[in-house]
């Protein structure tokens, strides 16, 4: 029941972590790295691994044989126009050797503005061959920043839709209000032409290995039921899972590691969590803050009470916001019943239930997110129709070079390959079931007597 040698608690918690240490999310990464649109729009909540995402993007892309030469831009603290151009002549000084060998100097663009500079970069990497990456990370400053110099946004979305480049925006929710703004000298909102992309929780079996740290040298041995019992109570959340896992982490004298039962002062918010959650609900529209608070008022409520309860709202209204709310991990369903996304979120939410209720105006609008939150649905669908195709065919190479015995890989690491791509097909399967099957439509839809 317990690992070898575990010398300090492994667990990280509030840093972005690459490599060995990022966990799961191989189909996002590989998806982001191979999707043909030109721009991407990663959203997700507060502490989801949107930097870590990114991150990791640039670790994979930073080889020299990657056609894709990366540049994580990190857009925090950013107030002006000027910052923002500061901020990524700054950024390529830090990697400049990786920019050297294409003759780009990065003193050569100071005191130029940040969308000439990016459509320079893209423009000299191309005639190498080449294509800029640009990762955005803490994109919310645009919002601001445009109110107050509003022709910066109109170059910008133009820079960062280069079609010779590759562009991903990370950001929560409050990104969307770019599409609301007016006056800003944009031909059609900012968004429009970014590919959105849900970041939410890790998929199973990513999640119990970062339970026992699988990918690092010394791993934990947790039994099954413990690492469930984490998992259920963090649905999968990485950074939940982390801060639960830091908390039960002990250790004896010899270093062995292991993990102790939950308690119920585990999955107490403390003050950084509770301001998360507070910033994420202040992200969500006010519908969808009905929606939210309607489920944690009842802790579990089956479809036809949730809908009776929000009875001047269209059934069909309620089912496109319980899509959105379910991807970023707002809400889930255990056995059929609607529910808090997490045991931390709700235990937050029913303490500041009174106070939550009042707040009934939002920076998020319904139409605006209604329209995304229908064209992601649209878009994911024939993602994960692509992908369970590109799987399926893999699967069949797999299991006809087994039959022919023609593979290269030993028996064993065939079997196990075979198996590891069936989990994979499943587990698409499963999300398209979730977004397309009649049993999804069952799922969102009103119960019909």
């Amino acid at each position: 029941m317990r690992s070898r040698i575990v010398l300090r608690n492994p667990f990280v918690v509030g840093r972005w972590v690459t490599g060995v240490n990022h966990y799961g999310r191989q189909r996002l990464t590989q998806y982001l790295l191979e999707i043909d649109n030109p721009a991407t729009w990663v959203v997700g909540t507060r502490r989801m691994g949107k930097t870590s995402l990114l991150r990791q993007l640039e670790w994979l892309t930073q080889k020299q044989e990657s056609d894709l030469v990366p540049l994580f831009w990190d857009l925090q603290g950013c107030e002006s126009a000027a910052d923002l151009a500061g901020e990524l002549v700054f950024t390529l000084e830090s990697v400049a050797e990786r920019f050297a060998p294409f003759g780009i100097v990065p003193e050569a663009l100071e005191n130029k503005s940040a969308a000439i500079i990016l459509r320079t970069l893209s423009r000299v990497l191309s005639r190498a061959g080449k294509r800029l990456f640009l990762l955005i990370d803490e994109a919310e400053v645009l919002i601001e920043i445009g109110q107050r110099e509003p022709a910066i946004l109109g170059q910008l979305r133009k820079a960062m839709q280069e079609p010779w480049q590759r562009t991903i925006i990370t950001s929560t929710k409050l990104l969307s209000r770019l599409n609301e703004l007016e006056g800003v000298g944009l031909t059609s909102p900012f968004l429009f032409g970014f590919h959105p992309v849900n970041l939410w929780s890790l998929d199973p079996v990513a999640a119990h290995d970062l339970v026992a740290q699988a990918q690092n040298p010394v791993a934990l041995t947790v039994p099954m039921s413990q690492a469930d019992d984490i998992l259920v109570h963090t649905n999968r959340h990485p950074f939940l899972v982390q801060h639960l896992c830091h908390l039960l982490f002990e250790s004896n004298a010899d270093g062995t590691g292991y993990f102790r039962p939950i308690t119920p002062e585990d999955t107490e918010p403390d003050h950084l969590l509770s301001g998360f959650f507070e910033i994420d609900f202040q992200h969500l529209t006010p519908t969808e803050r009905r929606i939210l608070l309607t489920i944690v008022r009842e802790t579990v409520i089956a479809d036809k009470a949730l809908y009776a309860s929000l009875g001047d709202l269209d059934p069909g209204r309620i089912n496109n916001f319980l899509y959105g709310l379910v991807k970023l991990g707002y809400v889930r369903q255990v056995y059929g019943q609607w529910t808090a996304g997490n045991e931390f979120l709700r235990r937050w939410a029913q303490q500041n239930l009174a106070r939550l209720e009042t707040q009934t105006e939002s920076l998020v609008s319904d139409a605006n997110m209604e329209a995304m939150l229908t064209r992601g649905r649209t878009l994911e669908i024939a993602y994960l129709r692509a992908e369970a195709e590109r799987l399926q065919e893999q699967l069949r190479i797999l299991q006809d070079a087994a039959a022919a015995n023609a593979s290269p890989l030993s028996p064993q690491e065939l079997a196990r390959a075979i198996e590891s791509q069936r989990q994979e097909l499943s587990a698409v399967s499963r999300e398209m079931k979730d977004v397309v099957n009649s049993d999804l439509i069952a799922k969102l839809s009103p119960v019909r007597a």
